[in-house]
C-alpha cells in the first residue's frame, strides 16, 4: 500500500523510488486456461470459502493445460506504486505498459501464500500508461493476445 510520501509497504518491508525511478507491481500473469467459473482462483464465487464446481478447485478450466512457472512469460503491465522525485510526468497510481526486458525484477513471497511481483526501471523505459484492464495472454497454439474490458 504507497501512502503520501511515495513510501510502498509491504507488511515490515518498505520501499521507495529514488531519483528517475519508479517502482510497479506487476499485473498477475494469466495463461488463457484459468476456469472461467472462479477465474483461475479455485474458489467459488457463489459460495465464500467453497470449491469452484466447475474446475472442482483446480483452477484450470475443465480439460486445460496448467503452465509450469518456467514457462510463464511476465507480464508487461502495472501499477506504480512510488515515484522517484526526477519523475516529471508519471504519478503513482498510474497503470502503465512496459517492455517484457524493462527495469529490474524483484520476486516477493508473501505469508499468505499469493506472491507480489516488483519491477524497477527508469520513467523513460514506459512505453505508455493506460486506463483499464489489459490482459496478456498466449491462447491454445498462437501467439501472444490481449484482452480487455470496454
Amino acid at each position: 500500500m504507497t501512502n503520501t510520501n511515495g513510501i510502498f509497504e509491504l507488511g515490515a518491508l518498505k520501499f521507495w523510488a529514488l531519483g528517475d525511478r519508479l517502482i510497479i507491481r506487476e499485473d498477475e500473469f494469466k495463461s488463457g486456461y484459468e476456469c472461467e467459473g472462479c477465474g483461475g482462483t479455485g474458489q467459488s464465487t457463489i459460495v465464500a470459502g467453497a470449491r469452484c464446481a466447475e474446475c472442482h478447485g483446480t483452477g484450470v478450466a475443465p480439460g486445460g493445460i496448467v503452465t509450469p512457472e518456467t514457462a510463464q512469460r511476465r507480464p508487461t503491465t502495472g501499477t506504480i506504486e512510488s515515484c522517484g522525485d526526477a519523475c516529471k510526468v508519471l504519478q503513482a497510481g498510474q497503470r502503465v505498459l512496459y517492455s517484457n526486458f524493462a527495469g529490474y525484477v524483484i520476486d516477493l513471497a508473501r505469508a499468505s501464500g499469493k506472491p507480489v511481483v516488483l519491477r524497477i526501471l527508469h520513467e523513460s523505459e514506459i512505453l505508455c500508461a493506460m486506463e483499464g484492464d489489459l490482459e496478456m495472454r498466449t491462447l491454445r497454439g498462437k501467439s501472444e493476445i490481449a484482452t480487455f474490458q470496454s
